[in-house]
């Protein structure tokens, strides 16, 4: 059953819905986006949405599940406007920050070293991520990194450096997110990104967030404090553990659960609260285990982050998408959880890519036609099984390992 009613009005399930479902983009909005979008060497994955309250959300508009949104992106000359075929909420779409048309004094477009969201910036200084070269990818990983065992390109200092100081002259840059694919290295690729770190420190006044794999040992949390990182994030992605071994096989066996784990508990004891956090792909494992992940990590004073997993065509995994009823009340837990252990809510804010902990306020307060999906969904046999059922997805992912084997032995 679909609970549509009170999706238009709450700027949290619309967000959800829209991250779930894309939107569809009539022709005079298209047209302005795509003005906006002039000059610049890349494509944005999805349209940068600003919902009611000020809430952000990145929209998939290109992917083929988006064609048949029931959700519309629509022009008039009183601004943009999303409409679900009964009703329609104004809305505002960000112009494409200036600085993406330019190039670095060496040839390459910040657009592809710097990809704005909102008011931070995701820096990958190396695409390199040697799960890819054992095998051992994640199984959702949309191939961001190089997969391809080509020649490494890496950004320099300078070329960064260049970058930040593009997006901090447009107001782009409060926040600068780092992030490194996976290499063998026991410090966690901090080592490599050390340079990049105090490079902007000493030239921005900015907060960096550090994406990073858990070091072997824990004086590198230390010396990650140490050289200027505000925030550190050790994305375990999967709580339960034998899903997490079937999706992520690089991770469980080059690094661990336990070590993930550890690793964020340690990190909470250096960093301020709110600082330290980890992905928990909501779509990949049941909600009542994503919801366990979420009890766990807050327990340990970790925030919990939740991005919503959606099959594309750069990506190994095939799972059947969740739906804004089934998910929703995650979201909820997360918010009253985060908000009854007193851990900071206020950094991880304002991302459009993620639903933060913060924006489930609208699902407590004044989230009109919440309670009923509670009520009508998850009290039903179904929503039962949802929430709990493991058996349909690891027997999915059973069938197409032995697949996969079957089909490189014939080869």
């Amino acid at each position: 059953m679909k609970y549509q009613k009170g999706y238009l009005d709450n700027p949290t399930l619309l967000k959800i819905e829209l991250m779930l479902n894309g939107i569809r983009v009539g022709k005079k909005a298209l047209d302005k986006v795509m003005v906006e979008m002039a000059g610049t060497d890349e494509m944005v994955d999805g349209i940068d949405i600003v919902l009611s309250h000020k809430t952000k959300a990145n929209v998939p508009y290109k992917e083929e599940f988006a064609r048949k949104s029931s959700y519309l992106l629509k022009s008039r000359r009183d601004g943009f406007f999303i409409t679900d075929g009964e009703g329609e909420v104004k809305v505002e779409i960000p112009p494409i920050p200036n600085f993406y048309k330019e190039k670095t004094t060496t040839g390459i477009p910040f657009s592809s070293i710097g990809d704005v969201h909102s008011g931070y910036v995701v820096i990958t200084p190396s695409k390199r991520c040697d799960f890819f070269y054992s095998d051992v990818e994640c199984r959702y990983c949309t191939a961001n990194f190089d997969s391809n065992g080509g020649t490494e390109s890496t950004y320099s200092v300078d070329e960064v450096l260049e970058t930040v100081e593009a997006a901090h002259s447009e107001g782009k840059a409060e926040i600068i997110y780092l992030s490194i694919g996976f290499g063998k290295e026991e410090d966690g690729g901090i080592r490599f990104l050390k340079p990049y770190i105090k490079a902007i420190k000493k030239h921005f006044n900015a907060l960096i967030a550090v994406e990073a794999l858990p070091p072997i040992d824990n004086i590198w949390v230390d010396e990650t404090y140490a050289i200027g990182a505000d925030s550190v994030i050790y994305n375990l992605e999967i709580f339960d553990k034998e899903l997490f071994e079937l999706i992520c096989p690089g991770r469980a066996k080059l690094i661990g659960r336990e070590r993930y784990i550890d690793a964020l508990r340690y990190a909470a004891t250096v960093f301020p609260s709110g600082t330290v956090a980890s992905h928990l792909i909501v779509g990949l494992e049941p909600p009542g285990y994503t919801i366990m992940g979420i009890d766990y990590l807050t327990d340990i004073g970790v925030i919990p982050i939740l991005p919503i997993y959606r099959p594309s065509p750069g990506r190994t995994l095939r799972v059947d998408p969740l739906t804004t009823e089934v998910i929703a009340p995650v979201y909820a837990h997360l918010y009253r959880t985060v908000k009854k252990k007193g851990i900071n809510m206020h950094w991880v804010r304002d991302i459009s890519i993620v639903t933060t902990p913060l924006e489930g306020r609208f699902l407590i307060d004044g989230g009109r036609g919440f309670r009923s999906i509670i009520r009508d969904f998850y009290n039903t046999k179904v929503g039962l099984k949802t929430a709990w059922g493991l058996a349909t997805l690891r027997r999915k992912l059973r069938v197409k390992e032995s697949g996969e084997s079957s089909g490189s032995s014939s080869s």
